[in-house]
């Protein structure tokens, strides 16, 4: 099948494009600007969300779209208004598939980015265009940037949110679904997605300073009760799903291997 990717570049494109071509699909990306070199062996697509300018163009004859572009700091009009212009295109092109990435919670934490996607999946499920939506936790990559942001707090003091709930996944597990559920076909909302174990924050944590060799090098954990909405359903574990499709690398799998790369 002819596949165009959104957010090709990003942390789960950079893995997925990949998968896509190695199982047969003709991938391209949509990209605002032109992107060559190494590895570069699909075919990139200049076009903006943001502005609508070579959507047509970039779906033309494409079979299916996974729409994984995203911009956290500008979720109003990458998220919702591209993908309004993206449906629009889509709607005239005979795209057979438009599979949406969002993630485990926009429905239930109270965070303007996730209320954003949460936005968009309706936009996407009210459209007229066969879809798919698959909602995934968290990556163990993104945990471990975060973590590392939370490290660089001076005095070997790391502040972290008592009572958060983790269930961090690797990203390859997720891009493996959603390369099974581009050949599957649109099937609506799908299962949830994460990781194989739900852990407290804290335990999170003490794992990635023993990987980092931090703890013996006189680094803190020091819990930090967060107030508010936010912090609340972050603390009742909406950002999880117990009960949904679960990958197999842990977080302190991720953790050796990626210290072993």
């Amino acid at each position: 099948m002819r596949v165009l990717v959104t957010g090709g570049s990003g942390r789960l494109g950079r893995v997925l494009v990949p998968l896509l071509s190695a199982a047969g699909h003709d991938v391209r990306i949509l990209s605002r600007v032109h992107r060559t070199g190494p590895g570069l062996h699909q075919s990139c697509i200049v076009g903006d969300l943001t502005t609508g300018v070579g959507l047509s163009e970039a779906v033309a004859d494409i079979d299916v779209i996974v729409h994984a572009a995203s911009n956290s700091r500008n979720a109003g009009a990458v998220d919702v208004e591209g993908t309004q212009r993206l449906i629009d295109v889509v709607r005239t092109a005979g795209v057979k598939h438009l599979l949406y990435v969002s993630i485990v919670g926009v429905d239930r934490i109270p965070y303007a980015y996730y209320q954003r996607k949460l936005a968009v999946e309706r936009m996407i499920a009210e459209s007229d265009v066969p879809f798919s939506i698959l909602r995934a936790t968290q990556f163990h990559s993104f945990v471990d940037f975060l973590l590392g942001e939370a490290v660089k707090y001076p005095f070997n003091i790391m502040p972290i949110p008592s009572g958060f709930f983790v269930q961090s996944v690797a990203v390859e597990e997720v891009a493996a679904r959603v390369c099974r559920a581009v050949d599957d076909g649109p099937n609506g909302r799908l299962r949830d997605f994460g990781g194989p174990e739900v852990l407290p924050v804290e335990e999170v944590t003490t794992a990635w300073l023993d990987r980092n060799q931090l703890r013996w090098a006189g680094v803190w954990a020091i819990p930090i009760y967060l107030p508010g909405k936010i912090a609340e359903a972050f603390r009742a574990g909406y950002n999880t799903c117990p009960d949904g499709e679960r990958g197999t690398e842990t977080w302190r799998d991720w953790l050796k291997r990626s210290r072993d790369e």
